[in-house]
């Protein structure tokens, strides 16, 4: 009685421990790996995922020697394009990294790009006082807040469309003010600032999601166009490299694509019907939209009919050997 009881137990244990060793690289996933997750839910099986990418970056650190120092700048000189279509090229993003903040008067710096030959208005740009490397976005077509002028970012205003002028330390003084009996705040000597880059293109969502890397930009101030200065004032410009976290830019929602030219005549086979059944049992609220079929939903429910399946695979395997062992008792 007893050696047939071991040998039932023997049988169910060896049983489960076979199942459950063919179920672990389903479990685990396509590629047989776990998935490994810190104390607070975040997925550590990638060793470098904790890691930000760094990378050697090339920059310029602007010294001014007196106030309101300034530079034109031609575009990269050894890229593609050398000049720009002003009507068509309309945003810029910046890689910058503040040192100096506050002018004469306790107020903080601001950048500033012109036209070339250099008019007003200008347009302005924004720093993010952090000590750290930061993008700055900037509509061209952006006015100075002091200004009732209208843009003169065109092909009408901006004439010598190779080069583009840049005031990287701006104080509190500004041309277009109405009231110049105010204090007007002035650039110490030695005041300084770091830039990497300033790429120029024609949508938004491009220069958004520049970090750097990418061929988006139509034309780019790089560390060498920007330490080659023309017409510099109160202004000395040093290149230097240094190894730098890869700049992590946020996407738009989407690409932005040309309005069509007029409304199609025929429904595209591709689109799917609104009353379309959904094989997940949601609401399919976007026509143009299938439901994917690789979700993470689908794959949590097919571990759990998977483990379900294992523990009825189990409970099948020791039913079966208690039923052999009756009969054997019987016999």
């Amino acid at each position: 009685m007893k050696k047939n009881l071991v040998k039932a137990i023997s049988l169910i244990v060896l049983t489960a421990l076979a199942v459950v060793a063919c179920a672990l690289p389903a479990l685990a996933g396509n590629d047989g790996e776990w998935d490994v997750f810190s104390a607070d839910g975040s997925d550590v099986s990638d060793p470098g995922a904790q890691e930000e990418e760094q990378v050697e970056l090339e920059y310029v650190h602007f010294i001014a020697t007196g106030n309101d120092p300034y530079g034109s700048f031609h575009y990269v000189l050894d890229g593609d394009n050398t000049t720009i279509d002003p009507d068509e090229v309309v945003w810029a993003a910046i890689r910058y990294r503040t040192v100096s903040q506050y002018d004469s008067t306790g107020v903080e710096f601001k950048g500033q790009l012109y036209v070339v030959p250099p008019a007003e208005p200008c347009i302005p740009v924004t720093y993010v006082f952090s000590g750290e490397w930061e993008t700055a976005i900037v509509d061209l077509t952006s006015v100075s807040a002091n200004t009732e002028l209208d843009s003169i970012w065109d092909s009408t205003s901006y004439v010598n469309v190779d080069l583009v002028r840049f005031d990287p330390l701006e104080p509190d003084r500004d041309s277009e003010k109405d009231d110049e009996s105010l204090p007007q705040g002035k650039v110490k000597k030695g005041d300084c600032i770091d830039v990497a880059w300033i790429a120029f293109f024609d949508n938004e969502y491009a220069a958004r999601t520049y970090t750097g890397r990418e061929k988006t930009p139509v034309a780019i101030l790089d560390a060498d166009s920007l330490s080659s200065i023309t017409n510099a004032y109160h202004l000395i410009a040093t290149k230097l490299s240094e190894m730098a976290v890869l700049p992590t830019v946020a996407p738009a929602t989407e690409v932005p694509t040309a309005a069509p030219t007029k409304e199609p005549t025929e429904v595209p086979v591709t689109a799917v019907p609104t009353d379309a059944p959904v094989t997940d049992g949601s609401a399919n609220t976007d026509p143009g939209k299938a439901t994917p079929s690789n979700s993470s939903e689908d794959k949590k429910g097919g571990n759990t009919g998977l483990i379900i399946g294992i523990a009825a695979a189990v409970v099948v395997c020791a039913g079966i050997a208690a039923f052999v062992l009756i009969k054997k008792k019987k016999k």
